[in-house]
């Protein structure tokens, strides 16, 4: 609560860093816009949707429009840009490169089957899951599972078991990015304006992790035997 003149509240109201409830200070959204920012929307998307251009070209464009058409000043678009989201994902792709390029991230698959394959089919599962979603935390999801699909595919073979559960596992797994802001591009785009650390991530995302490794190893055979 803050005690002051009336007129102050309209500084406060048009500072993002503050929300106001006093509905007389807020700043009033720009209705008249409305119409021609969910046009941009369908722009962006449209294309994206049936793969005439990439989701960054269209973006970027739509941002542009967006500023161009009044929908967004240029103090707005720099203010909803989130440095710390950028420059975590600007030193953890080059690390998941790096795996994938040295061999590292293929040299830990084969070591982890090896490991676990004595144990049985659900181990096998248990251990890609763990690997993959682990992975998927400085790996792009589709690099994770096109690492790993044919280690499953090649242990399936080995074991003389169904590749169809190790596949299934692989492709949740490698969804199951919830350990860290860079794990999935949703997780960066709710950092900043939640106000989360590295640490919020984890203490959420490694139970639901678990919870959802659970649940793949024991329902996947039901579907798909071993």
């Amino acid at each position: 609560m803050l005690y002051g003149p009336r007129t102050k509240l309209q500084v406060l109201g048009s500072d993002p860093d503050f929300l106001v409830l006093t509905e007389a200070a807020q700043e009033e959204p720009r209705s008249k816009k409305a119409p021609l920012a969910l046009a941009i929307m369908a722009a962006v998307l449209i294309p994206v949707i049936f793969g005439w251009l990439p989701i960054a070209i269209a973006a970027i464009a739509g941002v542009v429009l967006m500023i161009l058409t009044g929908c967004l000043s240029m103090d707005e678009a720099y203010r909803s840009i989130q440095l710390n989201a950028i420059f975590l994902i600007a030193g953890m792709l080059p690390m998941g490169i790096a795996m994938q390029k040295t061999g590292a991230a293929q040299f830990l698959a084969e070591g982890m089957v090896s490991i676990v394959g004595p144990f049985g089919p659900l181990a096998i599962m248990a251990g890609l899951f763990i690997l993959a979603a682990l992975a998927s935390q400085v790996m792009p999801n589709p690099a994770v599972a096109v690492l790993l699909a044919p280690i499953a595919l090649n242990t399936a073979t080995n074991m003389d078991i169904s590749p169809y559960p190790l596949m299934m596992t692989v492709a949740i797994s490698a969804s199951a990015a919830f350990l860290s802001p860079v794990g999935h591009s949703a997780n960066v785009l709710v950092m900043g304006p939640g106000g989360y650390k590295f640490a919020d991530y984890f203490k959420v995302g490694l139970p639901l992790t678990l919870l959802i490794a659970v649940v793949v190893v024991l329902v996947l055979p039901v579907f798909w035997p071993l």
